[in-house]
């Protein structure tokens, strides 16, 4: 029991990395890494002599958390890319509520909203924003400041969190506690830029070497230990 603890601990591992791997391209992406814990296993009986077994500790894996570190800002030119300059996130909405994001690659729809490469509006601090057609010339201020050149449209609402942000698709967060709004131009953007996955390559890619060696040590061990029968049960 205590190998196939650590072979399912082994497995979330090598999933979470495998991820992290497949969006180090994936703008706005901040890493994953996940949580583990001890897990003693409740005492029981013994079958002869009626002696309480010692508890068994396991490996659980707990949860997982994103990691906050800022990627690098890429330079795009694109008037419509804006990147957090510190700490900060945008406030998208979509279909399941507001959710929060580090990708800043924007565009507009058939509509007019300006949204996300994904298609979910980007909120300022009075709800989405709409571009009427005969607007031209849409520029984004480092202070968040959304113009056309006949108005201003709006400012980009920027949030901070007191609490832990779980990740809600490859670059959209959600938390648990309130989203507290960050003052006009306490938080700078830079304009024409976007914010790359801050994976580590060549850190990520030796954990999956690792974790794949690992994984195969205890599967044979498992295997060795265990009868067909105690695996099936297993």
């Amino acid at each position: 029991i205590i190998h196939l603890s650590r072979l399912i601990a082994l497995e979330r591992r090598l999933d979470n990395v495998a991820n992290n791997v497949a969006n180090a391209d994936t703008t706005g992406f901040r890493a994953r890494q996940l949580s583990f814990q001890e897990y003693l296993s409740p005492a029981k009986e013994g079958e002869a002599d009626g002696k309480r077994e010692r508890p068994v500790s396991l490996v659980n894996a707990g949860f997982q958390y994103p990691d906050v570190s800022g990627g690098a800002i890429q330079l795009t030119g694109n008037p419509l890319d804006v990147a957090i300059v510190g700490d900060g996130y945008f406030a998208v909405q979509t279909p399941q509520g507001e959710r929060y994001t580090r990708a800043g690659a924007l565009t507009t729809d058939a509509t007019g909203r300006l949204v996300t490469m994904e298609g979910q509006p980007i909120l300022s601090r009075t709800g989405p924003i709409t571009i009427a057609p005969e607007e031209r010339s849409l520029t984004i201020a480092a202070d968040g400041t959304i113009s056309s050149r006949q108005r201003i449209l709006g400012s980009l609402r920027l949030v901070r969190f007191d609490g832990p942000l779980q990740a809600v698709g490859s670059n959209l967060f959600q938390s648990q506690t309130p989203a507290l709004d960050i003052p006009t131009g306490s938080v700078k953007l830079s304009v024409g830029a976007l914010e790359k996955s801050n994976v580590q390559n060549v850190q990520e890619m030796s954990r999956l070497s690792e974790v794949t060696r690992s994984y195969e040590q205890v599967g044979g061990l498992l295997k060795n230990s265990q009868s067909v029968d105690d695996l099936n049960k297993l």
